[in-house]
């Protein structure tokens, strides 16, 4: 006997579960297949246990600026560090799984490979046929390493450097992007001697000028080393020690974290079995509704190129079930209205435009910046890092990019993204009456300070 359904959906991250959600709350019976835990990677083994050791490495640096002995350091238990980022993965994952209950949504814990029976997309499991009108491909990626160099207990990706056996005294790690700066910031704070090495001439390279010079000045004063224009050849390990060869110059290190994006994890059976496209870099080819080359065959996500991001696979998911039930797709957002943030200490956060997009696109731009340094709440947590830096058209007052480091950046660039999608100008940024003392203010200050009429600064 074969089970039906209105679609199925491969991977059971972000954007899986969240299409499945949809498409059920919408009157679809679904099929979810995920053959490792609900909550994919972003859950598992990215976002939320990263976050976890991130905020307790800002604990120890706050505890250390208000009276806690560096020496103290010592008494750091690696153990319940890392614990506690497992289980708030587990109780989130858990949390997931009764979604689907609640949802009504069919979890298959298999993995899935789909073929083409006439008009229905069929995938095999220990008991039955499962059968479906359409199908989603959310398979999300895997870490990119550097050659034929294999993740061990010294070199490790994203996934090793959350579970550590033991905490390096020197660790390297090669790419200042997201989740090289994130695994600097924690290792860090943890006591551990960090280099961090990047090809190109600067830290962050894809973030506006201003947020990567000013990033660098405070991970420097915090004791991390950069090399920039690194040119790595060559990765080798004995029993307790990794040697790397940048630029003819050779490195020890203790541990090496690997973090120079990431690759499509899509198993080439699918690609066999459906005969879907791939661009060049092997991510899924879709047009603006999420449609690949085969009729009711769909796919979102980090599987169709960046931004590589869980709340982008979110929103792909609900635009996608929303034109496969209704026939229309009305959210997708601009590439450049997507937030990007990042969970360091201090953070990043930005949105929109960088000036340099702007020089080029030849847009009038006037240009605000305000200090955490003048900022009250910031004075009263001791973390002064940083500024918040707005860019708006100097013609009609459109706003048209935010870029922010410093404390808990990361909860206030929604506020701009709400100007963004909304299409705000600086009227409705300097016409609302921010809370005080917040760090808030900051945007307010910002804004002011780009049409000349600055309070605090």
């Amino acid at each position: 006997m074969t089970d039906k359904y209105d679609i199925s959906i491969i991977g059971g991250g972000p954007g899986g579960y969240v299409a499945a959600i949809k498409a059920s709350q919408l009157g679809m019976k679904v099929a979810l297949f995920e053959e490792d835990r609900l909550g994919g990677v972003c859950l598992n083994w990215g976002c939320i246990p990263t976050k976890s050791l991130l905020h307790s490495a800002e604990f120890i640096e706050e505890a250390k600026d208000f009276g806690l002995k560096s020496d103290d350091l010592s008494l750091i238990t690696l153990e319940k560090i890392v614990g506690k980022s497992r289980k708030a993965s587990e109780n989130l994952s858990k949390g997931v799984s009764s979604l689907m209950k609640k949802n009504k949504i069919d979890v298959y814990p298999i993995k899935a490979m789909p073929q083409i029976k006439k008009d229905v997309f069929q995938i095999l499991t220990n008991d039955q046929p499962i059968e479906s009108k359409k199908l989603i491909l959310a398979t999300g990626c895997k870490p990119r390493t550097i050659g034929d160099t294999k993740f061990s207990d010294l070199i490790w990706s994203s996934k090793e450097a959350m579970i550590p056996k033991f905490l390096p005294k020197n660790l390297s790690i090669v790419g200042s992007g997201a989740i090289g700066i994130e695994f600097a910031s924690i290792y860090n704070a943890l006591g551990s001697q960090v280099t961090v090495f990047e090809s190109q001439d600067k830290i962050l390279p894809q973030f506006d000028k201003d947020i990567s010079t000013e990033a660098q000045k405070i991970f420097e004063k915090k004791g991390i080393k950069f090399e920039l224009n690194a040119n790595i050849t060559s990765i080798n390990e004995n029993k307790d020690k990794v040697i790397i060869s940048n630029n003819d110059q050779i490195i020890e290190s203790e541990a090496l974290i690997i973090s120079i994006g990431v690759l499509p994890n899509l198993d080439k059976k699918i690609i066999e079995n459906t005969k879907i496209n791939l661009d060049k870099a092997g991510y899924i080819e879709t047009n603006d509704n999420y449609e690949t080359n085969i009729k009711n065959l769909f796919a979102i996500g980090d599987i169709i190129g960046g931004p590589w991001l869980a709340h982008k696979a979110m929103h792909d998911a609900i635009n996608c079930i929303e034109y496969i039930s209704l026939g229309k797709n009305i959210h997708k957002p601009k590439s450049h209205h997507i937030p990007g943030c990042i969970y360091s200490l201090p953070q990043v956060a930005t949105i929109g435009y960088t000036e340099q997009q702007l020089n080029d696109l030849k847009i009038p731009y006037k240009k605000g910046n305000f200090p955490f340094l003048a900022n009250g709440k910031s004075q009263t947590m001791s973390n002064t890092f940083g500024f918040v830096k707005t860019l708006f058209n100097s013609e009609t007052g459109e706003f048209l990019g935010a870029h922010l480091i410093g404390p808990d950046v990361t909860e206030m660039i929604s506020a701009f993204g709400i100007a963004i999608s909304s299409e705000s100008t600086e009227d409705e940024f300097i016409n609302t009456v921010f809370a005080h003392p917040t760090l808030s203010e900051s945007i307010h200050e910002s804004v002011l300070s780009a049409f000349g009429k600055p309070l605090h600064f």
